[in-house]
């Protein structure tokens, strides 16, 4: 938390400003207004850190806000995190719609409120980031002078997937296929249990992050108002301003989007292939570890086995020799029974050699295994 994070809190009710009030303070500066009018008036003089915005409210309500927030230059990159008693679809889709970063439903709790302040605080320092990277770099720039054709723009973006070596390079890689059409959207990637939600504004905003988790239930490929999506297992590309005022040009966008979404799932089926694969050698190699390790082991313990073994058949042999001695036995009488146990002795000591072959079995397979795992440089 930081003291010099400013809030704005917008509501009509004065018991639910009183509330928020509460909880955030004295963590966050908070100032509260019963109106979006009235927060206007403030916003000449002070910008804050984050935009709290009831949704219903007498006079302009807090979507309205939210895009006249939005459509300002100065203002645009301030997060607004709506309040509602809605949770539905539409709702959340009508924030989105209306350049909204989050979204509250009351009623709501503590901590709830306080972990929406914090993820609106990483939003704005990315935010900050992003605009400093753009100004820095000469994206704009190129966009602004560019005039490719709409099939080389494609071409473009298949060529580079190629060298594209994780889901956050495709992901951003599709964004900026999207800029170069003139379009805006977001990109999410699915692979290994990992998600991943990216447009302009940043990465997994929880606005767009539920809206991608809804649409990409839905069916492969479908359109609602001016936006169009293309589903696929690991990847879900969302375009939220078609030109549906010119159905040629849109019917051109919507085939080369389908075929760049299709590619890049192809790319990120690769990609997960690839990872198994490493976590699998991975696993074959640790497995190599504890089989070397046995291996060396057991054929210790067979060595002090055989040793001991060995040593013991000396000394039955001498105790053997001496207790003839006392036993009254005949000359052929010891021969046999001498003959008896070094026949016992033979065998045992055999059965040590097949311990003997076992290791070395050991060993071949472990060197088999070990060729099927190279090692990567």
């Amino acid at each position: 938390m930081s003291e010099t994070f400013r809030i704005f809190v917008v509501d009509d009710d004065s018991l639910v400003l009183d509330v928020i009030r509460s909880i955030l303070e004295p963590g966050y500066v908070v100032e509260s207004f019963s109106s979006a009018e009235e927060c206007m008036n403030r916003l000449a003089t002070e910008k804050p850190g984050m935009f709290l915005l009831d949704v219903r409210m007498p006079g302009m309500d807090g979507y309205t806000f939210c895009r006249q927030i939005k459509d300002d230059a100065g203002l645009c990159q301030i997060p607004v995190t709506f309040v509602s008693s809605q949770d539905t679809i539409d709702a959340r889709l009508k924030g989105y719609d209306a350049g909204g970063e989050d979204f509250i439903v009351k009623p709501f709790q503590a901590e709830e409120v306080l972990r929406k302040v914090q993820v609106a605080q990483r939003i704005a320092q990315g935010k900050h980031s992003l605009v400093q990277q753009l100004e820095d770099s000469e994206l704009l720039s190129s966009l602004v002078m560019s005039n490719m054709d709409e099939y080389a723009i494609l071409v473009r973006f298949m060529r580079e997937l190629i060298s594209w070596e994780n889901e956050q390079e495709i992901a951003a890689g599709m964004l900026e296929m999207l800029q170069r059409y003139r379009l805006e959207g977001v990109v999410q990637t699915r692979i290994s249990q990992r998600t991943l939600t990216l447009s302009a504004q940043g990465a997994n905003l929880p606005l767009e992050t539920s809206v991608l988790n809804h649409v990409r239930g839905l069916e492969r490929i479908f359109e609602f108002r001016n936006r169009s999506v293309y589903n696929f297992e690991r990847l879900t590309l969302m375009v939220n301003n078609m030109p549906v005022h010119d159905p040629d040009y849109c019917g051109r966008l919507r085939d080369h989007l389908c075929i760049a979404a299709e590619s890049a799932e192809a790319s990120l089926k690769a990609l997960e292939t690839e990872e198994a694969n490493h976590r699998s050698q991975a696993g074959i190699r640790g497995a190599l570890g504890r089989v070397h390790a046995l291996t060396a082991g057991l054929h210790q313990s067979h060595l002090r086995d055989k040793a001991a073994s060995s040593e013991l058949f000396m000394r039955m042999d001498q105790s053997l020799a001496k207790s003839f001695v006392h036993l009254g036995m005949t000359e052929d009488q010891e021969q046999h029974l001498g003959d008896l146990i070094n026949g016992f002795m033979k065998e045992l000591m055999e059965l040590l050699d097949r311990s003997e072959e076992t290791h070395e079995s050991l060993q071949e397979l472990s060197k088999r295994l070990g060729q099927l795992t190279p090692v990567t440089p």
